[in-house]
């Protein structure tokens, strides 16, 4: 045994088998060549003292977008725990808890306070750490300090919850075992492709989650599209539809909101596409962009709204009151 503390997993019933992890550190002098990466390859360490399969250490600046594209980047991969280090204080740049939020991370607050009371006899200034962790796309995220003191403390004093985590976070509510009956989705509808991660997909969107992505303090406007499935088209009643995508359609739609980022004045831009089986009033396209001012941010939504209109492969299917149904835009 080295010098190095390792960490040792508290009791968790039924505890879940080892995964693939990742870790990132968020710092602006790391990225910049100013100073040495401590935090990153300690926790590295830590969760493969704890069984995990490590995939490496990526530094990114302390930037939101930055910081959110590195999570992606590291669940679209198959990690299932995701570990970050830095950014977590009161400074200006400490912007990692709002780059996970903006994500649509869901909090585990148990997970900060626990981090928190584990260093509060040590570092009194413990309690101004916003160290936070939750579940993003059936991963378990984990925020911890900076400092080397603070990964250790940290992984000690949840890490052996992770796995266990991101086991409650990927496990689908099926009480019946319906889910054994259907046909697997396929990878880019469960995954999807791009920064935003999951852009089209099978399970329900909501405004919400598409409008915390764009989310920035800069923005002084807002602007949102929800494409609804309606009651009726061309003077039939319609009762449902089916919307069926091409596999490159995740691909398509990440390019589209890229494209939007390059628009004038544009902070963010995101969006979300649903396929499958889709009921009356359900949302079937979801866009939000932010901008410094309005009028950027009115154009720039429609035309992220037009240009993946016109470029996805996406088609409709439609049920009418009438027993007879009908394909919409199909090559």
């Amino acid at each position: 045994m080295d010098a190095l503390t390792r960490v040792h997993a508290p009791h968790v019933p039924d505890a879940e088998p080892a995964l693939a992890a990742a870790v990132v550190t968020c710092s602006d002098s790391v990225t910049a060549g100013r100073a040495e990466d401590r935090s990153g390859p300690l926790a590295a360490s830590l969760l493969a003292d704890l069984g995990h399969a490590v995939t490496g250490v990526e530094a990114v600046a302390d930037d939101v977008a930055a910081i959110g594209a590195a999570v992606r980047r590291s669940i679209d991969a198959g990690a299932r725990i995701v570990v970050l280090t830095g950014g977590t204080g009161a400074g200006p740049r400490d912007v990692t808890p709002e780059a996970l939020r903006a994500l649509g991370l869901r909090e585990l607050p148990g997970l900060g306070e626990a981090i928190r009371a584990a260093s509060r006899a040590a570092v009194p200034a413990a309690d101004l750490s916003r160290a936070l962790g939750g579940v993003l796309d059936g991963a378990a995220v984990l925020a911890l300090p900076g400092s080397p003191g603070g990964v250790r403390d940290g992984l000690a004093a949840v890490g052996g919850l992770l796995a266990h985590a991101a086991a409650l976070a990927g496990a689908s509510h099926d009480p019946f075992g319906l889910g054994a009956h259907l046909p697997a989705q396929p990878e880019w509808i469960t995954r999807g492709a791009g920064a935003g991660g999951q852009l089209v997909r099978a399970t329900a969107i909501t405004e919400a989650e598409v409008v915390a992505e764009v989310t920035r303090r800069a923005a002084g406007a807002v602007v949102t599209f929800a494409g609804v499935v309606r009651d009726h088209d061309g003077g039939r009643g319609v009762t449902a539809l089916h919307y069926e995508g091409h596999p490159n359609a995740g691909a398509v739609l990440a390019e589209v909101v890229a494209g939007a980022h390059e628009r004038p004045g544009v902070l963010a831009a995101a969006a979300r596409h649903r396929v499958g089986d889709l009921a009356v009033g359900d949302l079937a396209f979801v866009v939000a962009v932010s901008a410094g001012h309005r009028r950027e941010a009115f154009a720039a939504c429609a035309w992220l709204v037009d240009e993946a209109k016109a470029r996805l492969p996406i088609w409709k299917h439609q049920h009418f009151d009438d027993g007879s149904d009908a394909w919409v835009n199909c090559p």
